[in-house]
């Protein structure tokens, strides 16, 4: 019976990790769960002397996986279970490696080589069309003074952190928790995150000084879904047109609400993301409303549109800046995108009294080294319009939202279909508003006019090439050391 047990055991580490990635983002989000699952997956891993037995980890650990975005996007079955796969592969590569190098480096050097390969894999993960949206970091969203980190090493220092505690609590477990036979490495991580945490805090003690800003993101609900109802069925002139009369109507409420965000003092109007859907013969007429309306109400004004293609799968995803005085500052396409994009990939900036402001749409701000252009540019306010799905929400939100802590900018995400947030530099929640228990999608925020420089918009990604330099050594050092 003993013996049976403690066969089993490892099984029941690996059930139990893997539940827990049950919970990493999308449709259920507990911060914790990311914590505690690699300390059980490496407890299995580890303790297989063969590594046949381990492959039955990917699909234990894709069935959370998945189940954790199935209908959360759109996407048939066969590509969710395809994601659920690669969702499991960063913490596969980190498991597999961890478990070649534990026994082959000293235990202080082995609590290192699971966070700094989840990294390395983790960065690959997401310079893939996926961005950063399934990293464990970005499950961290609502611990602020942790997440304040990520304005010196990008979100990957949280999944290094994250990753070190798995190694270390499993260090511990090894010699039955007595601490004191480990008790160098348990301090130096115990030092470290202290300092990340007292360091996160001192940093949200320092609240932004700046003066503020009035903006207002509008959102009015589509009647139809025209991606689906138009643009997959190849944007046939005639069904396009069957829509002119609500298209119309659209419009007009999109404007209507746009001059009661002016009336409650708002100096920078935008909206959601393709909330206004514009015939390509019309698009004229449409910019010069948008003119007149700009100059009417002295405001910098930015709506976002999508403007049919007949005939094509395809429509421009856009979002118009115009300026008081009704000159078209820049238009910006959608890069980041499931559809066709004819985007050049660069994102504007414009000079304000207000700061500098810029726009990118919705999917874009999943991408940390994308995004990272407006660090360079020295933006202080990003206007993100957006369209998200029920299941996926508040998350999705949440996930753009690192640029504004690792690139110093504000941020005002406004959502068709979703959460709609604002937060300043610090990740501080200014604004917060919820599609679809508030009938009233008028979300009306003070944001900071000024920015600040972190060392990551300044540097990039460097703490993701020190942990490929790391991993490279340790690999290095295990190849030569007889296990």
């Amino acid at each position: 019976m003993v013996t049976i047990t403690k066969k089993a055991s490892p099984y029941i580490w690996l059930v139990i990790g893997s539940s827990l990635l049950l919970l990493m983002g999308w449709k259920w989000n507990v911060p914790i769960a990311v914590w505690l699952a690699p300390v059980f997956l490496i407890r299995f891993f580890r303790s297989q002397e063969r590594w046949l037995p381990t492959l039955i980890a990917l699909p234990v650990m894709t069935l959370p996986l998945f189940a954790n975005i199935h209908g959360g996007w759109d996407f048939p079955l066969a590509a969710e279970i395809g994601i659920g796969v690669i969702r499991a592969l960063p913490f596969l590569v980190a498991l597999y490696v961890d478990r070649f190098l534990a026994r082959r480096l000293r235990p202080g050097l082995a609590t290192l080589t699971y966070p700094a390969t989840y990294v390395m894999a983790d960065y690959l993960l997401a310079l893939s069309p996926l961005g950063t949206a399934f990293s464990a970091a970005v499950t961290q969203f609502d611990m602020l003074q942790f997440i304040q980190l990520t304005s010196v090493t990008g979100i990957w220092g949280l999944s290094f952190v994250i990753g070190w505690f798995a190694s270390v609590v499993n260090l511990a477990w090894e010699c039955h928790f007595d601490i004191q036979k480990r008790a160098t490495p348990a301090a130096i991580f115990a030092m470290s995150l202290a300092a990340i945490l007292l360091l996160g805090g001192f940093r949200l003690s320092v609240q932004p000084a700046a003066q503020t800003v009035r903006v207002a993101g509008v959102t009015i609900e589509h009647p139809h879904d025209y991606w689906t109802d138009v643009i997959d069925k190849g944007t046939p002139q005639d069904v396009a047109h069957r829509y002119e009369g609500e298209l119309g109507e659209l419009q007009e409420n999109l404007y209507a609400k746009s001059r009661g965000a002016v009336g409650a003092g708002a100096r920078i109007v935008f909206w959601s993301e393709a909330n206004a859907v514009v015939y390509p013969e019309e698009l004229e007429a449409f910019l010069g409303r948008a003119q007149r309306f700009a100059t009417e109400h002295g405001i910098y004004f930015a709506p976002a549109y999508m403007v049919f293609r007949y005939g094509e799968t395809f429509s421009d995803n856009v979002v118009t800046m115009i300026t008081p005085s009704g000159d078209i500052a820049y238009t910006y396409e959608k890069t980041k995108s499931w559809y066709p994009t004819n985007s050049d990939g660069i994102i504007r900036v414009i000079d304000t009294p207000y700061g500098r402001l810029s726009s990118v749409i919705c999917f874009d701000m999943d991408f940390p080294a994308f995004i990272h252009q407006a660090a360079a540019q020295d933006v202080d306010i990003m206007l993100v319009p957006a369209f998200d799905w029920k299941q996926i929400k508040p998350f999705h939100t949440q996930v753009g939202l690192f640029r504004a802590v690792e690139d110093g900018f504000s941020v005002i995400r406004q959502v068709n279909k979703g959460t709609s947030m604002a937060v300043d530099y610090q990740g501080r929640l200014l604004a917060y508003q919820d599609f679809f228990t508030t009938p009233d999608r008028l979300m009306l925020v003070d944001v900071p006019t000024q920015g600040v420089r972190t060392l990551y918009g300044m540097l990039g990604d460097w703490f993701v090439y020190a942990s490929g330099v790391v991993l490279a050594g340790l690999i290095l050092v295990g190849l030569l050391r007889r296990q």
